[in-house]
């Protein structure tokens, strides 16, 4: 059985796992959303039921978990209505959040692992410098420290202190035209900034390592006493082979980054798909929760399944 297939199988017993994680363990927790909607208001009881009918919590267990599982394997996949956002349904809620959510994670991405390159290519071209040292510290410390406290503190200093960017949000109210494509870049500044800073820490580690075994090989000696520039030598053959432990944890860490934006985006008040899930999570809006969980799980177990097909593409060695 080859890479890919195994990666496969491996994915599709998560995805069954997750399923039923998603259904079982929001419900574990005390309450539910009727309680929670009436809390701290003068609602009676037969309020609380009716809800609790309308929304299908007076069910028996095991029909609420089939009307999931219908839900789920139906096309389009249909997670029905959300409690907290009545009456949109959760389908919607995600077609509106996952765009926003998407500009962060695929701009941090790019911003972080373009970072780590010219770091690790500038530390190969001056091995020993202080420009490898320093790199090397401030990726050691970014690692060690968690995320929340490095948006807390990127907050605290240009938002609260400085004040050049916004406090929280994706967008001024009443924005349109230019100003509002401008809106939306200085408001995505922060959250991209502490999300590439998270990725370049990990990046960089990542290829010094790697680079640091690629300049002992053969080709790089050969390459050495041809005469080649440190240049060329850094960028058209260590570096280029390098990248292979970067895209297979890269990879592999999708679920971690996923977890990292959620956090991000509960820090500056951003509304994707992390913030949608939080305000869930409080209100025990199992429809959202489920469907959210769903589709980031489905995009984590393709994002590895591309990044799988692409190691094998860089090292066919892998496909036996």
């Amino acid at each position: 059985m080859n890479f890919i297939k195994r990666r496969i199988i491996n994915s599709i017993i998560v995805f069954l796992a997750v399923l039923n994680l998603d259904f079982f363990l929001p419900r574990l927790a005390p309450g539910n959303a009727a309680e929670i909607l009436a809390a701290g208001s003068k609602v009676p009881a037969t309020a609380i039921l009716l809800l609790e009918q309308r929304f299908g919590l007076n069910k028996p267990l095991y029909v609420q978990y089939a009307l999931y599982l219908k839900g789920i394997f139906s096309w389009p996949p249909d997670f029905g209505i959300s409690y907290g956002y009545y009456p949109d349904t959760v389908t919607h809620l995600f077609e509106v959040r996952v765009g926003w959510s998407m500009l962060l994670l695929l701009s941090s991405l790019a911003l972080g692992i373009a970072l780590a390159y010219v770091a690790a290519a500038s530390s190969t071209l001056r091995r020993g410098g202080k420009l490898e040292a320093l790199a090397m510290d401030v990726s050691v410390l970014i690692n060690s420290t968690p995320i929340f406290w490095s948006a807390m503190g990127l907050l605290w200093i240009f938002a609260i202190t400085l004040n050049i960017f916004p406090l929280y949000g994706n967008v001024d109210l009443g924005a349109t035209g230019i100003g509002y494509v401008e809106s939306i870049l200085v408001h995505a500044v922060l959250p991209v900034v502490t999300l590439a800073v998270s990725i370049f820490g990990e990046s960089y580690l990542l290829l010094r390592g790697s680079t640091q075994e690629a300049l002992k090989s053969d080709y790089v000696l050969a390459a050495e006493s041809r005469g080649l520039y440190n240049r060329m030598i850094a960028t058209r053959y260590v570096l280029r082979n390098s990248l292979l432990p970067l895209v297979s944890v890269m990879s592999f860490s999708l679920a971690s980054l996923v977890s990292r934006l959620i956090l991000v985006e509960a820090v500056f008040g951003y509304p994707g798909i992390g913030d949608l899930i939080i305000d869930a999570v409080k209100l025990h809006d199992y429809p959202v929760i489920e469907g959210s969980l769903f589709f980031l799980t489905v995009f984590v177990i393709v994002g590895g399944l591309i990044g799988d097909y692409v190691l094998v593409r860089m090292d066919p060695r892998l496909k036996s």
